[in-house]
């Protein structure tokens, strides 16, 4: 496998490392805009590993695997990470995934 991904792919585990600790967040989001600007956002629950923006292990991401209906064009998708708690909600940094049609 590569690390190419495509329309209507299912089963891979998108993960977005919000640099900081999460794990008492109420809930989290992740949100996406597809090629076509159409903006949404899909549940998310929390991983925990190693993060490369905070340098060490603990729940940092906001994870999704996904299903055949995500990702649903092929062009440049945007993925966002929200999380909320009783004092606020914060978003992580954008990640700019390209997603292509099957055989590209």
């Amino acid at each position: 496998m590569s690390n190419k991904h495509y329309v209507g792919e299912a089963g891979t585990s998108l993960r977005l490392d919000t640099g900081v600790v999460i794990g008492s967040a109420s809930f989290q989001f992740i949100q996406y805009q597809k090629p076509s600007g159409v903006e949404g956002s899909w549940a998310g629950t929390l991983f925990s590993s190693y993060s490369a923006l905070a340098e060490t292990v603990g729940i940092y991401f906001v994870a999704r695997t996904l299903i055949t209906t995500d990702l649903t064009e092929s062009g440049e998708w945007r993925f966002q990470a929200q999380v909320g708690a009783v004092d606020g909600t914060w978003l992580g940094e954008t990640v700019k995934v390209e997603v292509l049609d099957t055989f590209e």
